[in-house]
């Protein structure tokens, strides 16, 4: 499969194209599998979106931001992007599909939070496709929904983290694996996506999607 063939395939605004980037594990989230992952996190006090804040921490080209923004029209959404083509392609995206679009790797911007402690607020959703490995990363996926989950500012408590994940979530025995299974057990849940639903973008993986609550904050 050729790294410079461009895919063809209906997405969220129509019929989509893209080039696979396989460095940065880059495959768009087929509109059928974002829609479903977005709707297993609504909730009902969520409405329109109103007052909710979003973060899409590998947003690409903006195919799980344009699903957020059809189910909560009036959130708040911010989309973190590592490469430049695709950051630009976000925030020309229309209908201001994301608020605010971010430059950087879900790492650094990680760090940044860190930095501004509470003045940067908590996100009440995250929504995300990881990339599933990166170069010294076999396990990029794990390490991006903990780094999030774990993360003392990102996430309000009580937020929701809703992500599209490979199948071995469920099966796997490696320690970051088992971590992350660990927290779909506690305080969430996992559900096989379709065989062949990332066909459409040329990436035969087995996916997932899973879903993890943070804890509510306690009161002394």
């Amino acid at each position: 499969m050729s790294d410079t063939y461009t895919y063809t395939y209906t997405g969220t605004a129509g019929d989509d194209t893209f080039t696979p980037d396989r460095p940065l594990s880059y495959w768009p989230t087929p509109a059928s599998v974002a829609d479903d992952l977005v709707y297993r996190l609504l909730e009902p006090w969520h409405a329109t979106g109103e007052g909710i804040r979003v973060l899409e921490p590998s947003a690409g080209e903006g195919h799980l931001v344009r699903a957020v923004r059809f189910h909560l029209p009036e959130a708040h959404i911010t989309a973190v992007e590592p490469d430049a083509e695709r950051a630009a392609t976000l925030r020309a995206l229309p209908d201001r599909a994301a608020d605010k679009v971010v430059e950087s790797t879900l790492e650094t911007y990680a760090d940044d939070a860190l930095t501004q402690g509470e003045t940067c607020p908590p996100f009440d959703l995250a929504v995300m496709n990881p990339p599933f490995t990166l170069e010294g990363q076999p396990e990029a996926w794990a390490d991006h929904v903990l780094a999030i989950y774990r993360h003392p500012h990102l996430i309000a408590p009580g937020g929701l983290i809703g992500a599209i994940v490979p199948r071995i979530v469920m099966t796997g025995k490696s320690k970051k694996v088992r971590a992350v299974r660990s927290l779909i057990d506690k305080c969430g849940g996992v559900e096989e996506c379709e065989r062949g639903a990332f066909s459409a973008v040329g990436a035969g993986v087995s996916a997932a999607l899973m879903w993890v609550q943070t804890p509510f904050a306690t009161t002394d």
